[in-house]
């Protein structure tokens, strides 16, 4: 017989008397925008328990017992939005189970931990998808100290029929049996890990006719896109943004895999689908990139969502261009060179553009500190690109020398800092001049700005006659790796060069086939990869690398020729957690939003400028003080002062202690994930 448990029918006070027992838990992971991060993971049995008794039976009577757990039904619940339709609310029910093992109605409280896939009502248990993004949390029901938890998972699934192709063609999709003889996708690449907060990629084909009809299949375990269409030669389709964002809707709603299947029907039969796999880290891709435009001599910046780059600094009258830059990892300050020749260097605010120094002392490539307050410069001395043999240590605004980097027996080239700011990484050439040699290997030396001086100067890494010019470091964002270019010649115009990655100390060096196109692209490719810039965070348990790339893009851009192929800006990602011997790279993918007719090189990637409080926010990087939470009135995530107790990924952190995740580390001053998940 089911009797109703209530706060009046018990004797003895059931908060001592009971411990709580939760069914699972939801993967806390950076932010999207206006979107959480990866799908949660509940319990699968439904039902929760208390702790053990006091003795004796509860109602007194002898015939009861005690409370000891909650079971909710249904179990596991799964519901579908189809095309933005949010279905009827379903109602939880929870049955308490004593000690005894009778049945008993009990009343309590329901709540529902993510908020962003769904609502459910305390008093009844009535659940609503919010139709926002899909995914899994937990709903818990509690009376009286005593929990039951099930997972409740809202799957998005759209139908876009807006060509209104016929049902007879489309069903002969599901009944193919031949392979596809000529179809073969070419961009993305298969195994490409994307971030959130990208503009969505393109996705690009040959083998098709004019005429052909195609079934393009998007699905992860929480979000289903499937679309009917003719895509004429050549073939390229781009996700929907009305009336949702289709990209942003699939990865808000996904943190792991997605198969993509596209299939085609030539008129007279459908063939089986070609496919691939990719995957979406779950955090948004974070700063700004600061690259050089060729054709116009200036550079521009764009952050990833943006629909095309800003111009930043423009070449003015009796300038003949502003380039080899570098930009402070906390994105405050920027460093550049004038006229092309001698090249004399000025700094500048990243804010206002302000120019905040600017010297006629020649230099060519420098490099600036991770916040900002020197220069490391004098890559050459004169306009023929000679060079002393030595680089000069400054503040931002002076070019009074500090102290000197003279290892000797070269002449070092292309430095670039470490975001802790205690390392210089550079190349030492050894013939040549300042702007074309191909002969350097990869050095390293400690910097002390308190006491301005270099320490601990070595080599890390060696060249080999297939590729003599070791060059253009860049520091991952914990500071313990440094990618850099392996090449023919220091100029990238018909060099042959590779991406590879090496520890500090030089004793792991690995090439990052993935990164360069192996085995994705024509093998003639795989070797124009050029200039990586490291992200400064590590997001969603990888790190982002930038490089200059002169591949062909998709059927968009296709010119092979070394002398006219353009140069664009390919981001990849590489695991947080290199293993030597294993290549930690994944496929790259077209930076959206850049220029299709510019040469587009040396991407200088950099924190955004921070966000003040109450500013909105997807994560703690993009605050000043390093917190991004819910607001108390509207819930939505705004930068905040730093509240009690430890820090979320992407939020601030002094050492690893100060994160909630016990498996995350602190990398340049952010609690991140250690690794893909």
């Amino acid at each position: 017989m089911r009797r109703p448990l209530t706060l009046a029918a018990i004797a003895i006070p059931l908060a001592a008397a009971f411990f709580a027992a939760c069914g699972g838990s939801g993967n806390e992971t950076t932010q999207g925008a206006g979107a959480a991060s990866s799908s949660g993971s509940g319990g699968t049995g439904g039902a929760g328990s208390g702790g053990e008794g006091l003795g004796g039976d509860i109602f007194g009577d002898g015939g009861v017992g005690q409370l000891v757990s909650i079971d909710i039904t249904p179990k596991d619940l799964v519901i579908e939005v189809v095309n933005g339709q949010i279905p009827p609310p379903i109602t939880y029910k929870a049955t308490g189970i004593t000690s005894t093992g009778s049945v008993v109605d009990v009343i309590g409280s329901w709540t529902y931990d993510r908020g962003d896939i769904g609502s459910i009502v305390p008093a009844n248990g009535a659940f609503t998808a919010s139709g926002l993004l899909g995914g899994t949390g937990n709903v818990t029901f509690e009376a009286d100290g005593v929990k039951g938890s099930t997972t409740a998972t809202v799957k998005l699934r759209y139908l876009d029929d807006s060509q209104m192709i016929d049902p007879n063609v489309k069903a002969q999709f599901p009944t193919a049996v031949e392979p596809d003889p000529a179809l073969t996708l070419l961009y993305p690449y298969d195994k490409t890990v994307f971030p959130r907060g990208l503009l969505g990629p393109t996705i690009q084909w040959n083998g098709g006719n004019a005429s052909d009809i195609y079934h393009i299949h998007v699905k992860s375990p929480a979000f289903e896109y499937e679309t009917w269409r003719a895509v004429p030669p050549p073939s390229r389709f781009d996700f929907p943004k009305l009336p949702d964002d289709i990209w942003r809707k699939l990865t808000d709603s996904t943190s792991g895999d997605v198969q993509v299947d596209i299939a085609r029907f030539d008129g007279t039969k459908a063939y089986l689908a070609k496919t691939q796999s990719w995957k979406i880290a779950p955090a948004n891709l974070a700063g700004t990139i600061y690259y050089w435009e060729v054709n116009t001599g200036s550079v521009v910046r764009i952050k990833p969502g943006d629909l095309g780059p800003e111009a930043f600094l423009t070449p003015p009258p009796g300038i003949g261009c502003v380039a080899c830059h570098s930009v402070s990892k906390d994105g405050t300050r920027l460093v550049a060179s004038f006229h092309g020749g001698y090249s004399p260097w000025g700094t500048f605010d990243t804010a206002t553009g302000t120019s905040l120094f600017n010297t006629n002392a020649s230099s060519g490539f420098q490099a600036i500190s991770p916040n900002g307050s020197h220069v490391l410069w004098r890559h050459w001395n004169d306009a023929a690109f000679n060079s002393t043999g030595f680089l000069s240590l400054s503040t931002y605004n002076s070019d009074v020398e500090l102290a000197q980097l003279n290892p000797g027996g070269g002449f070092p080239s292309h430095p670039a800092w470490s975001g802790d700011g205690q390392k210089i990484a550079f190349s030492m050439r050894t013939d040549g001049n300042g702007l074309d040699f191909t002969q350097s290997t990869l050095w390293v030396t400690d910097v002390n700005l308190a006491v301005p001086s270099f320490s601990n100067t070595k080599q890390i890494v060696t060249n080999d006659a297939g590729r003599p010019t070791v060059t253009f470091p860049t520091f991952s964002p914990d500071s313990k790796w440094i990618a850099f270019e392996r090449s023919t010649m220091a100029r990238s115009r018909g060099a042959l060069a590779e991406i590879w990655l090496t520890n500090t100390d030089g004793s792991v060096v690995i090439p990052l086939d993935s990164t360069n196109g192996v085995g994705h692209i024509e093998a003639e490719q795989t070797t124009a990869n050029y200039e990586p810039t490291f992200n400064p965070f590590s997001l969603g348990g990888y790190f982002w690398l930038v490089i200059v790339s002169e591949r062909k893009y998709g059927n968009t851009l296709t010119d092979t020729n070394p002398n006219t192929r353009r140069k664009q800006l390919w981001v990849t990602a590489i695991d947080a957690n290199p293993v030597a011997g294993q290549d930690p790279s994944h496929p790259a993918f077209w930076l959206p939003g850049q220029g299709l007719d510019n040469q587009n090189m040396r991407g200088e990637w950099a924190k955004s400028p921070c966000k003040q409080l109450g500013e909105g926010c997807n994560a703690g990087f993009d605050c000043c003080d390093g917190f991004c939470k819910p607001d108390a009135q509207t819930g939505a995530l705004v930068c905040s002062d730093q509240a009690q107790g430890c820090s979320k990924l992407g939020e601030a952190c002094m050492t690893v202690a100060n994160c909630c995740d016990p498996d995350a580390k602190c990398i340049g001053g952010f609690c991140a994930s250690d690794g893909p998940k």
